[in-house]
């Protein structure tokens, strides 16, 4: 496996230098210090697995060099908490100088003992600061919350069920030969409805048998998402690597990976969905139908992938009513040909603060080269009722390897009723079929930056999107019944994954 994921636990520890004016000594104080908080309080955070590190600040605001006798954590509940001061890591210090008008960091981490409970729980500290003259504290507030953790985890038989009592956490450790979840040949793993799977470091749920992550609705949803929960890691692309189908390299079928996911959201990985992944490097053993994993994606949303939200190598990949948005490569990499069917989704890609938007939203692939040689595989694609949308003047890349560029015999791409952001001369070259397209339309979602994709519908900002296509799902991603009539054109259906009530 490590010659295909050489994913290693990687911590980040802040070091921090804390350099001291190195003036002349003043006489000492006694009462002026200041702190930059009287509470530290730390989001949500596993127990077993350590938390960022938080810091606050002690200011002395006198005059004169301040030494604080002492400085400790309290204990309150055990050894949970652990502070730096000075540079130094401890859990008591004495005679802390401050000079005049300086201030000192003191940095603090958590790592939460689990308890019985089912629900998130207080743990409470102090960091006591003694000075000849007064005490102060500084109080100290994490929410615990206990989990279900897989480590280096092989589900080799059988049916693993997983459900929602508690968060199920998956960790790759730097020893571990599995970083995660491998789900085997014949065994399979059905994630519950309401499930919540968090993924620390570079873990994976890597299958070569069958994941099925399935919800009937958004209340019960099944979420996927990094473990950090402090507010700076939200949203943050390639806090995990993804959800890893195998390709069977023995092209039998007879470990050919599946999945199925509805109603679920994928966010924060590396890739969302990586179907076609395999355990050697022999091109050849990609080729053709047999062995390919095959993946149904509905009612679903992955978004803040640090490369795509679908990687396929000659994958069948059919999703439905759902959205895809912001990553940091291609939004969908089709590559290598396989078989892919889209239907009322939504592909977006503007960029975020963590990703700058540069390569095409969708890749559209029939080969791949090892440096020396191509490999050609056909590739057949459909986009029906879609919507490809982005910040760059030009978002579909064709990439058609055949001695003559424009001979679509193994590049068979089909759009019907979708709005796309392209150079229409190039489109009009390379895709198929093309039924009815809308071309470089601003599709005026609501609020997409905010991941508000339905079509805006007041007067003056009307979506081009709004009862375009003539047939389409009964449902939206939403649960909205399908159509809903917004115009004279009855019974016409909107384009991409969300109609319009």
């Amino acid at each position: 496996m490590n010659k295909i994921f050489r994913l290693l636990l990687v911590f980040s520890i802040p070091a921090a230098v804390l350099l001291l004016s190195n003036c002349k000594k003043d006489q000492f104080g006694s009462n002026n210090l200041v702190f930059s908080t009287d509470t530290l309080t730390f989001d949500t955070v596993f127990t077993t697995l350590g938390s960022t590190t938080r810091y606050f600040k002690v200011f002395n605001t006198s005059s004169k060099a301040v030494t604080i006798e002492s400085i400790r954590l309290s204990h309150l509940t055990g050894d949970q908490y652990r502070i730096n001061v000075d540079g130094v890591t401890g859990d008591q210090f004495t005679n802390v100088e401050i000079p005049a008008k300086d201030s000192i960091y003191v940095f603090v981490e958590v790592t939460v003992n689990p308890n019985s409970a089912a629900t998130p729980f207080v743990i409470i500290d102090d960091v006591e600061f003694i000075t000849s003259a007064s005490s102060s504290k500084v109080h100290l507030q994490a929410f615990g919350q206990n989990a279900h953790f897989h480590y280096g985890e092989d589900i080799k038989s059988g049916t693993v069920y997983w459900t929602n009592d508690l968060p199920h956490v998956i960790i790759s450790r730097q020893n571990d030969s599995i970083p995660g979840v491998f789900v085997r040949c014949n065994a399979s793993l059905n994630i519950g409805p309401g499930c919540k799977i968090f993924f620390a470091g570079n873990s994976a749920i890597i299958v070569e048998g069958s994941l099925y992550a399935q919800a009937s609705s958004w209340q019960d949803s099944i979420v996927f998402q990094g473990a950090r929960l402090e507010t700076f890691y939200e949203d943050k692309p390639g806090q995990w690597s993804g959800i890893i189908f195998l390709r069977d390299t023995n092209q039998s079928n007879a470990c050919a990976s599946t999945g199925i996911f509805d109603h679920c959201v994928i966010t924060e990985s590396s890739y969302g969905i990586n179907a076609g992944s395999g355990l050697t490097s022999n091109l050849n053993k990609f080729l053709g139908v047999a062995g390919r994993p095959e993946i149904l994606v509905q009612n679903t949303i992955i978004k803040n992938s640090q490369f795509n939200a679908i990687n396929g190598f000659n994958a069948k990949v059919t999703a439905n009513n759902s959205i895809f948005y912001t990553a940091g490569e291609h939004l969908l990499k089709l590559g290598l040909g396989g078989e892919y069917n889209f239907t009322h989704c939504t592909l977006v890609n503007n960029g975020s603060r963590y990703i700058s938007h540069e390569k095409e939203a969708l890749l559209l692939s029939n080969f791949v080269s090892d440096g020396t040689n191509a490999f050609l595989n056909p590739l057949k694609t459909t986009f029906t009722n879609c919507v490809l949308y982005g910040s760059l003047e030009n978002e579909i890349s064709f990439n058609n390897f055949n001695p003559n560029p424009f001979d679509l015999t193994n590049f068979d791409n089909a759009f019907h009723y979708s709005d796309v952001k392209t150079r229409q001369d190039t489109f009009e070259l390379f895709a198929a079929v093309k039924d009815n397209m809308l071309f470089n339309e601003d599709p005026k979602f609501k609020k997409a930056d905010a991941g508000n994709f339905t079509p805006w519908d007041s007067i003056g900002y009307f979506s081009p999107l709004i009862d375009y296509a003539p047939t389409g799902s009964s449902e939206d991603i939403f649960g909205t019944m399908r159509p809903v009539s917004k115009t004279t054109n009855a019974n016409k259906f909107d384009v991409g994954a969300v109609e319009t009530r």
